[in-house]
């Protein structure tokens, strides 16, 4: 499909088969330092695991100007990517049969665009074509979730139809020079005792930490640690679903940016969180314990906070990316939330009055406010607008 405008030039837009045909270089250059879930090197990783999804692109003259990533979704299935349990207190009646954008299963997108004049124009011919591909499948409309709240406005702009919807928080610590010590000197007197308890715990088990690549034994290891910890919270007991994501991730290149914060008692890893390193954040994205043979101590806040902040502090990591779920777990040993939103379009119609949803994201904001009560420091001003009730874009 081509999009033409007097006086500028012309954009190919097209739905492709996954990303064979895209360049890495030219991608990545549009991959900012907190999109690593939508960088080549990781969504080819998830072809690699699940199977090739397609990708609608955006070229002039052969040179990459956007992208959006699509995949089916998990729509028949409560959870992290169903939309009734994204929008909870929205009363819409929603299809089974969205088309997703964005990575496969990515709780963080951004948007995958070239930053200037003609922005906003790519922005529109990407999220036409992506409605013109959910209509040839037959499906009720396109979501796109967990997009930054400024990106996700944006590209609400480019359809009339499009709402805007506030329905998640991430969250993230900004590396102080110092270290874990330092950080605890920005929290409350109660928090500090609580977070020397934990740390007091895991040594008191004889716990040790210890980084290492994941390559050979340790990825091994990791692999059966993830595993443990995803049966016990409901998710997949086949060790194999792990080593094919981590065997992909060495195939496609993905895994050389990832380190493995174990914890090593007895002479064994009884636990793991795996970060991976892009630009200058650390990104957690997995944890692991032997449930099986280990009685926790406490390894979890070690190793999903403690230690990796001592490890961003002294490799130079600027922010450490902690994700969604359990916020104000996350709130209380110091990170801060920003706003995550999704674009929905319907193949037909509106998922609600733009009234309407500038009401419920005001509440939504109001609800991880008071989630953050008595810790102002956790959420910046990218939340007023939210709040303001003027998230109304069309």
């Amino acid at each position: 499909m081509q999009h033409e405008r007097p006086g500028a030039s012309r954009i190919d837009v097209g739905v492709g088969p996954g990303l064979a045909d895209a360049d890495s270089g030219q991608w990545d250059r549009l991959i900012g330092p907190d999109n690593f879930y939508n960088s080549h090197a990781w969504l080819h990783a998830l072809e690699l695991a699940h199977g090739d999804t397609s990708v609608i692109t955006a070229t002039s003259g052969g040179t990459l100007l956007g992208a959006l990533p699509v995949w089916p979704g998990e729509n028949a299935t409560s959870g992290l990517f169903h939309l009734p349990s994204l929008f909870p207190a929205l009363d819409t009646e929603w299809s089974p049969d969205y088309l997703w954008l964005g990575a496969r299963r990515s709780v963080y997108n951004e948007l995958i665009c070239t930053r200037n004049e003609a922005r906003p124009r790519i922005l529109k011919a990407l999220l036409e074509e992506a409605l013109r591909a959910a209509r040839d499948r037959g499906r009720a409309g396109i979501v796109m979730p967990y997009l930054a709240g400024d990106d996700a406005r944006e590209l609400a702009c480019a359809h009339p139809r499009a709402r805007v919807l506030l329905h998640d928080a991430d969250a993230s610590i900004d590396i102080p020079v110092g270290g874990f010590s330092e950080h605890l000197t920005h929290m409350s007197r109660r928090d500090r005792h609580l977070r020397r308890a934990e740390l007091r715990t895991c040594e008191r088990s004889g716990t040790i930490i210890k980084w290492m690549p994941l390559s050979g034994d340790a990825m091994q290891a990791a692999a059966d640690l993830v595993t443990q910890n995803r049966a016990r919270h409901g998710g997949t007991a086949d060790i194999g679903w792990m080593r094919r994501s981590l065997t992909a991730q060495r195939i496609s290149g993905v895994l050389r940016r990832a380190i493995g914060c174990f914890g090593i008692r007895d002479g064994r890893p009884v636990a793991v969180t795996i970060c991976y390193a892009h630009h200058d954040r650390l990104f957690a994205r997995y944890y692991g314990f032997d449930y099986r043979a280990t009685q926790p101590a406490g390894e979890y806040f070690v190793l999903s906070y403690c230690a990796p902040i001592d490890y961003a502090a002294t490799c130079g990591f600027r922010r450490y990316r902690l994700a969604v779920s359990a916020q104000q777990l996350k709130v209380r040993r110091g990170a801060s939330l920003a706003p995550l939103a999704a674009v929905v379009l319907p193949a037909h119609g509106t998922a609600c009055g733009g009234e309407e949803a500038a009401a419920y994201n005001a509440a939504t904001a109001r609800h991880w406010r008071e989630v953050c009560q008595g810790r102002p420091h956790a959420m910046g001003p990218e939340w007023d607008v939210w709040e303001s009730g003027h998230t109304h874009t069309n």
